[in-house]
């Protein structure tokens, strides 16, 4: 059975990012076989035509996964406002079914699972 670890805060920008990094790489130096998720994302980069995870990408780097951080996400919004107003602006409303079946089929592959929750509490 997979075991997890949500990573919140009361706001955002306050090092989320940077502790789910960290928690994922020193499990997974230390034996773990530890992966990452994040339900949602607003504020994802546009580089070259594509939206990019930003924060799924610096975990993936630092923890040294090797999976496309696209994998790591449900939703991607790409303006940075909370992720329910990003799905408004957007016209992708977030739904609790997709996020259950990524997480479930992203469960399958770990022991151990860093959830991060998106914007503050």
């Amino acid at each position: 059975m997979t075991k997890g670890i949500f990573v919140t805060a009361t706001g955002t920008d306050v090092g989320k990012t940077y502790v789910s990094a960290l928690l994922v790489k020193k499990m997974r130096e230390i034996g773990y076989n530890c992966g990452y998720y994040k339900p949602a994302l607003s504020g994802a980069e546009l580089i070259g035509g594509k939206l990019i995870p930003g924060d799924c990408r610096y975990v993936v780097k630092t923890a040294g996964l090797e999976v496309p951080p696209e994998k790591c996400v449900s939703y991607m919004f790409k303006p940075a406002v909370s992720p329910h107003l990003a799905a408004q602006l957007e016209n992708n409303p977030i739904k609790v079914d997709k996020i259950a079946s990524d997480f479930a089929s992203i469960k399958n592959q770990y022991e151990y699972i860093v959830t991060e929750g998106a914007g503050g509490i």
